[in-house]
């Protein structure tokens, strides 16, 4: 294995339980009935994707303005700081990069929000990862599509075969395998289903157990 690709929120940071508040909040303010199982298979999908979606399901209410009103619930936190650093990534990150692993960042949510939850903790983000792949470069292409891994993949010049992702959605996991890359899945808010079990390389259930992987 010569490469690593992240997934971010529920992998680097704690921010899924921000986008269940937000998913709640605005589901009352709209009156939309979705439940949490609904939410869930949305994970690791383009916004494009979900709101193209949402609006199918729900032509008589404004889901732009709904989603921006998530979007804003997340983002008023995190200019806060209500959320967390996932334990043991930036011994994680020493320890890749001493290996010599090239190391991506894929993830579906915006470029903005992403470098607001970097700088919050103090971390450029430019610095830790070798590539970087965004929300505005996969259009309606998100999970499970594994163009997004693919696109980090073809950044680092690395054989997916040889690439880890690591990932806390099931969309991810399927993303992952069927682009053939070794999926290893830690368990956030998600629990793992069939699917993962049976493909996912490895399930995990904090950053400190892939530090073991990466060891051996």
């Amino acid at each position: 294995m010569e490469a690593i690709i992240f997934d971010m929120d529920g992998v680097i940071f704690d921010t899924e339980r921000l986008w269940q508040m937000a998913f709640l909040f605005a589901n009352e303010k709209y009156g939309i009935t979705l439940t949490e199982e609904d939410r869930q298979n949305s994970c690791g999908k383009s916004e494009l994707m979900i709101r193209k979606d949402l609006k199918a399901q729900f032509p008589m209410i404004d889901i732009d303005d709904y989603r921006n009103c998530m979007l804003n619930y997340v983002n008023d936190h995190i200019e806060r700081g209500e959320f967390e650093l996932n334990r043991g990534f930036l011994e994680l990150m020493e320890k890749l990069k001493t290996a010599g692993y090239k190391i991506a960042l894929a993830t579906s949510s915006q470029k903005l929000r992403a470098e607001k939850l970097f700088k919050n903790k103090n971390i450029n983000l430019y610095e830790v990862f070798d590539a970087t792949v965004f929300g505005e470069d996969i259009g309606e292409n998100g999970k499970p599509s594994p163009y997004i891994f693919k696109l980090a993949a073809e950044k680092i010049r690395c054989n997916p075969k040889e690439c880890y992702v690591v990932e806390d959605s099931i969309n991810g996991i399927i993303a992952a395998t069927n682009g053939g890359f070794v999926p290893i899945m830690i368990v956030d808010m998600i629990e793992p289903n069939n699917y993962c079990r049976e493909n996912a390389y490895k399930i995990i259930t904090n950053l400190k157990d892939l530090i073991k992987i990466v060891e051996a």
